[in-house]
């Protein structure tokens, strides 16, 4: 009986291609994660009464817990909002965060903060699906990465 999958050169080097290019992905991706882990933690700006806020605050808990990353949580009006017991955000992280930066004080607000550096950049600014703070994050990351090389 002859063997179907060494019977096609061209199908064999296909699928090699193929689990090299998932292997290589996924690596890619535990390196993402690890560099997460090890580099950086969230910075979550809120306000208690923001529906916006309610809405994602679940989402950012799942991917932190699920990604093992700490998230310091603030409140522009010094309110909690579960699961975050965030204190209030003080005149000199507003203007660190917003004003120095450019940018407008819109919540829910979500920063990347490197541990070493003390650096923010910022995630993104108002509600967002799983998915799509996933994708956010690892953008983020490759653009910090790359911006990293080319400095170097």
């Amino acid at each position: 009986m002859m063997n179907i999958a060494s019977a096609n050169p061209a199908l064999e080097e296909l699928n090699s291609l193929l689990i090299t290019s998932r292997t290589k992905a996924l690596n890619s991706t535990k390196q993402e994660v690890d560099d997460l882990q090890k580099n950086y933690a969230f910075v979550f700006i809120y306000k208690a009464s923001c529906p916006h806020c309610h809405k994602f605050a679940p989402i950012l808990e799942d991917f932190a817990n699920h990604f093992s990353i700490k998230v310091q949580a603030y409140s522009i009006d010094g309110g909690a909002l579960p699961p975050f017991q965030g204190e209030k955000l003080s005149p000199e992280l507003f203007q660190t965060f917003f004003l120095s930066s450019g940018l407008r004080p819109i919540v829910p607000a979500l920063f990347l903060l490197n541990n070493d550096t003390n650096q923010a950049y910022p995630v993104l600014f108002g509600e967002a699906e799983p998915y799509q703070l996933a994708s956010r994050v690892s953008e983020l990351l490759k653009h910090i990465k790359e911006q990293f090389n080319d400095e170097a």
